[in-house]
């Protein structure tokens, strides 16, 4: 077949030739139990045996149900989801297989059998946990064929309600997250320095017998004993024991979720030596949305290790003499595995993606601990809602420029919004944007003031000016004569706090507090812009050219009589022009 096989009108689609046999989903193996073939869209493959579960009675049935579960048409589409569904299901068997009257067969199975599997789950295992394992087990029961199914009053016992999801975990402090990465770039750092001394004793044609051991280790060969191969093989390879702190490192630096990061291909082109394009795998989109073409910035040189396309870089090519050895070379991870036999190099996460890394060990290693002195727990989710949480800070808290791999609402439920360290810094940013807003209504106040004379305040027992007004919430001099424009004033009462005819006693002082607590209201129900333009000079002047005024005791005093009151209804336009 040749050219791009486009079909139109009168030509059908190309087809590849020979002869294409469909492999059955559900099979025997060589020692004849039941098994089911799994080939997931993450390009791995797995054969789900029956031969080590109980109750060979339910396995033929639960195969057909398994198969459509991981198939195709199934929601399991990835060995991670695959074996979240697998262990479950061997649990259940194994449970139903301790019962009194163990059901041999799925429809033999009882509303009691039923319960009695909850209950091991429940009992066992924290509430939202044993609810998946739970419906696990029931949405491939549920598939099960009709000759084999379990009766409908045993799936009702099984229909959990779903409970609360847990929230999302906090993202370290600055210290836990400033120690992580500093630990993880030491070490990748060191790598570096490391394989960078061994290439220059393997390119010395003078090395004598160190430099042929390691060519020879470089061509795929093998030294005697295992105890010296593996030392020779630190000086050219990663080794498992460097995988921690390069996902950690490159976790941090990229931003990105630990599963994009250990599936990282080794594919890449380099753009005018200024970033990185790589086709990334992203899970969490679902299906049909896997994958996104991105761009990293390489960063200039001996900065490889704060750039995510520096960094990617530099740990390809310490990787490169491993990939080049190991079975499958389009992975991006691969290292020395340490042994005479079998496959010396290849990516731990080629066959499951819960390969160990030995993060324990490297935590030890280093000491690292979290701010109460504990040993730090590393969670790459933390890690990730760090360094969401720290780019939005830097950003200002503007949510489109900070939200990068995912849409605005995702970056504010999954990662800002239960961070404790996000929540006091927009606590700080907005305590100093009210502090700016009122110093600024202060100071329109208080300009206004210098034209006027501003409100005079008895706040004792002296004698009050005469007044001729008496408004909503102070008395007026001469409403006739106002003080700049000398004639019948027509401003609104709101800004009798900035006239020099203002006067204002203790009997104002229930008033003006139901006045300040009209004003907290209607500051929910606008915007902080319009609301400071509309009541912040007011407001500042009330708060501290006036209230400053009386003691605390008089305010307290006054307090129980500020009831509500329509008045700054009233005074809002159009009605104060009336």
């Amino acid at each position: 077949m040749s050219g791009r096989g486009t079909t139109r009108p009168g030509v059908r689609a190309a087809l590849p030739g020979g002869a294409y046999e469909v492999r059955a989903a559900v099979d025997r193996s060589p020692g004849g139990s039941v098994c089911v073939h799994f080939a997931g869209e993450d390009g791995r493959h797995r054969i789900f045996d029956f031969a080590n579960c109980e109750l060979p009675g339910w396995h033929e049935d639960l195969a057909l149900a398994v198969a459509a579960r991981i198939g195709p048409g199934g929601g399991l589409r990835t060995t991670t989801s695959a074996l979240a569904m697998w262990n479950p299901l061997k649990r259940f068997l194994r449970t139903l297989a301790g019962v009194d009257d163990v059901p041999q067969r799925p429809d033999q199975m009882r509303v009691e059998h039923a319960e009695f599997f909850t209950d091991s789950v429940a009992a066992t295992m924290q509430e939202v946990y044993a609810w998946r394992v739970i419906e696990h087990v029931a949405d491939v029961l549920r598939l099960m064929p009709p000759t084999g199914r379990v009766p409908g009053e045993v799936m009702d016992v099984l229909r959990v309600r779903t409970p609360a999801q847990p929230r999302h975990m906090p993202g370290y402090s600055e210290g836990e997250l400033r120690r992580l990465v500093a630990a993880a770039r030491t070490d990748v750092a060191a790598l570096r320095e490391r394989i960078a001394r061994g290439r220059r004793l393997t390119a010395d044609p003078d090395g004598g017998l160190d430099a042929e051991r390691l060519r020879a280790l470089a061509g795929g060969g093998q030294l005697e004993p295992l105890r010296e191969m593996r030392a020779a093989a630190r000086m050219i390879f990663p080794m498992s024991a460097d995988l921690a702190a390069m996902l950690v490192l490159m976790a941090a630096v990229s931003g990105r979720n630990i599963e994009t990061i250990k599936e990282l291909p080794a594919e890449h082109q380099v753009i005018e030596s200024k970033a990185v394009q790589v086709a990334l795998t992203k899970r969490r989109r679902g299906a049909g949305h896997w994958h996104e073409t991105v761009l990293w910035e390489i960063g200039p040189p001996g900065q490889e290790l704060r750039h995510p396309g520096g960094l990617y870089l530099l740990l390809h090519d310490l990787i490169a003499p491993s990939r080049a050895l190991a079975a499958d070379p389009q992975w991006f991870w691969s290292f020395f595995r340490g042994q005479n036999s079998g496959e010396q190099h290849g990516s731990p996460f080629r066959r499951a993606m819960t390969a160990d890394t030995r993060m324990t060990a490297w935590v030890a290693r280093h000491g690292l601990t979290d701010d109460t002195g504990a040993p730090l727990a590393v969670s790459f989710n933390r890690i990730r809602t760090s360094v969401e949480a720290r780019r939005t800070r830097q950003l200002g808290g503007h949510l489109p420029s900070a939200a990068r791999s995912n849409t605005v609402p995702v970056l504010f439920r999954n990662y800002l919004r239960d961070d404790p360290a996000t929540a006091e810094w927009a606590h700080e940013v907005m305590a100093d944007a009210l502090a700016d807003a009122e110093q600024a209504a202060l100071l329109a106040h208080r300009r206004l003031a210098e034209r006027a004379g501003g409100p005079d305040v008895v706040g004792d027992d002296a004698p009050a000016p005469p007044v001729t007004t008496e408004g909503p919430w102070s008395g007026c001099r001469d409403a006739e004569h106002h003080p700049v424009t000398g004639r019948a004033c027509r401003a609104s009462f709101l800004d009798c706090f900035h006239c020099g005819n203002c006067v204002i006693t203790p009997a104002h002082l229930p008033r003006l507090l139901a006045l300040l607590d009209a004003m907290d209201q209607r500051r929910q129900q606008m915007d902080d812009q319009t609301w400071w333009q509309r009541y912040g000079p007011a407001f500042a002047a009330i708060r501290h050219d006036v209230l400053a005024r009386f003691t605390p005791e008089q305010v307290r005093e006054a307090r129980p009589e500020a009831e509500h009151n329509a008045a700054l209804d009233l005074v809002e336009d159009p009605w104060q022009l009336l």
